[in-house]
């Protein structure tokens, strides 16, 4: 498990990588007026994603830096900067340079300008435009602090939710696979249980057919029996027919010789 300051960096580069600096649209920038001289107001103006901040820097022809500012730019993504020209040796006649970046990407812009006798360094002025800068650009980092703050806020919200939820069915997923097991094994028991009794029953039908074979050799052995016996009967009742015709024939004898035997009684007494 990954210790809460690991979690605590991750979720903070999340948070920047959706971010409105990183996330924002490229910047577009204008100047007005274009042509300038002496010491003179100047705007630079331009559009980006909402409630973006916006970098402005301004050169001279020599690549020297005479503004810079931040900006943030409103709920439409527009946004302003208006400075006084002049003040310093570094205000010199020539094409300017205006940039104005938001995280790494940016636009550019060129106004021109023109020196005049007049336009000396003033010491108090410069002062006075450097703190009203610093005052600008402090209250546009405290709000740009407070909305991180509300976005981090939001997001740390959104993503212990998450969290809340991914463990949530993390854990629905653990009771379920937890049934599937003690299913499984149940189902186990009961083909254990199932293979025993098929046993048995195999067991018990070669016993069956044993006995059967068993039955079939007597039943075969009676058959023959009691062919046998049939046949001494059909011999003992030929037999028996044999005496009769016999006993028939003696008796037919005996009564003929009695006849006779009577007869010549009869003659003789006559």
């Amino acid at each position: 498990m990954k210790p809460l300051p690991a979690i605590g960096a991750g979720l903070l580069a999340a948070f920047l990588l959706l971010s409105p600096a990183v996330m924002a649209a490229a910047p577009t920038v204008s100047v007005t007026p274009t042509s300038v001289s002496g010491s003179q107001a100047i705007t630079i103006s331009g559009t980006t994603t909402a409630s973006a901040v916006v970098g402005i820097r301004v050169t001279n022809p020599s690549g020297t830096t005479v503004g810079i500012a931040n900006a943030q730019a409103d709920s439409t993504g527009a946004y302003t900067w208006s400075f006084s020209t002049g003040g310093s040796a570094a205000w010199v006649s020539g094409t300017y340079l205006v940039n104005a970046t938001v995280a790494s990407q940016s636009a550019t812009a060129t106004f021109s300008y023109t020196a005049t006798s007049g336009t000396t360094f003033n010491e108090a002025a410069a002062f006075a435009l450097l703190q009203k800068d610093l005052n600008n650009n402090f209250t546009q980092i405290q709000s740009e602090i407070a909305t991180m703050q509300k976005d981090w806020n939001g997001n740390f919200t959104a993503q212990s939710t998450s969290l809340s939820g991914i463990t949530s069915s993390l854990t629905g997923i653990t009771t379920s696979l937890s049934g599937v097991t003690s299913s499984l094994a149940t189902i186990s028991t009961n083909l254990g249980s199932m293979s025993s009794t098929l046993t048995s029953i195999q067991s018990s039908l070669t016993s069956l057919s044993s006995t059967v074979g068993t039955i079939g050799t007597t039943v075969q052995g009676l058959g023959s029996q009691v062919s046998t016996a049939a046949t001494n009967a059909q011999n003992a009742a030929n037999d028996v027919s044999t005496n009769q015709t016999y006993v028939l024939v003696v008796a037919v004898l005996v009564a003929i010789t009695l006849v006779l035997e009577l007869a010549i009684l009869v003659r003789k007494l006559s």
